[in-house]
């Protein structure tokens, strides 16, 4: 009688196990299953020239021996028609016009903040889309003609964010100079080239200075390696294909919608870049941002499509970064 008691207990204790172990694993396929459905497969991201033509025509803000067209070339390579303009809003009309098929400008630099000029520039444009972005590094460089004593240096010319980012330098060592807005850093170049004024000097990129047949004065005036700019790459087509991690969109609503509308967009694994707020000219309060996302899996259509039909948010464009 014992044996079998002893039997039946050994059988139920094995069925028991079986069964915990039937639920154990019914438990993690279930565990499994919802990690997938909250994890995105990533998709498979578009080559790094895919949807930009070989030979093509890019507008840019010049003159030549801006960082916007070293930013260019570093996007584009060497073999396209660049066309240097005098504003951004000439670049973007180019583009509008079908004159040129892309333009470049810059967006946001680390220590002076958004370009808000060209922000708005951009803002104010219909029918195009940011299609790529550049992250260059900025070298801002102090150059004059040979001669030049900085002693006797009056005037520093440089486009405004060039005075931004070096005014540290110049307040310590140029502090008497008055600093001379220039539409462009190669603008200021070129001014101090045509002056033959040895008491002005320039704020530009390196290679101004052998374009413009200046001297070196002095190397990085804005004294940081954190000093970077970017640039949107815009063009009346869109990208279209799957897998781009950076996304941008814009945003008409009041401060107050901001958080919720972000709480709906940063959801599957999509993340906030950047936030810039302009003034719409409304009402106080009441604002266009510029809002860029990021999706390390890649962004696919259907999330595209979600974050288009979130009310107050419009959609600028997926695309890749090259960085200098």
């Amino acid at each position: 009688m014992e044996t079998g008691v002893s039997i039946l207990r050994t059988i139920l204790f094995a069925t028991s196990r079986l069964a915990a172990s039937v639920f154990a694993c019914a438990l993690l396929l279930s565990l499994a299953a919802c990690t997938t459905a909250q994890t995105p497969e990533p998709v498979q991201p578009p080559n790094a020239d895919a949807e930009i033509t070989d030979v093509t025509s890019i507008a840019y803000l010049g003159p030549a021996g801006t960082y916007t067209e070293e930013a260019t070339k570093l996007f584009f390579g060497t073999n396209d028609e660049l066309l240097a303009q005098e504003t951004v809003p000439d670049a973007l009309s180019m583009v509008t016009d079908g004159t040129a098929a892309y333009a470049v400008i810059p967006q946001e630099n680390t220590l002076g903040g958004p370009v808000v000029d060209y922000i708005d520039a951009l803002l104010e444009v219909d029918g195009v889309s940011v299609v790529g972005e550049v992250v260059l590094p900025i070298r801002q460089t102090l150059m004059g003609l040979s001669g030049t004593d900085l002693a006797h240096v009056k005037e520093v010319y440089s486009h405004k964010q060039g005075l931004a980012q070096s005014s540290a330098w110049l307040d310590e060592n140029l502090p008497d100079a008055e600093r001379v807005e220039m539409p462009s850093t190669a603008a200021a170049a070129q001014e101090v080239a045509d002056g033959g004024d040895t008491t002005k000097v320039a704020i530009a990129a390196p290679g101004a200075a052998e374009l413009y047949g200046l001297e070196i004065l002095q190397e990085n005036v804005s004294q940081s390696a954190a000093n970077v700019t970017r640039f949107y790459v815009v063009s009346r087509t869109a990208n279209s294909l799957e897998g781009y991690d950076r996304a941008t969109f814009v945003a008409d609503i009041t401060a107050g919608d901001l958080p919720e509308l972000l709480d709906k967009a940063c959801t599957n694994g999509i993340e906030l870049v950047c936030v810039h707020d302009r003034p719409d000219g409304s009402a106080l309060g009441t604002y266009r941002y510029v809002i860029e996302l990021e999706c390390s899996s890649g962004f696919t259509d259907q999330e595209i499509d979600r974050l288009q039909k979130i009310e107050g948010l419009s959609y600028l464009g997926a695309y890749r970064c090259v960085a200098g």
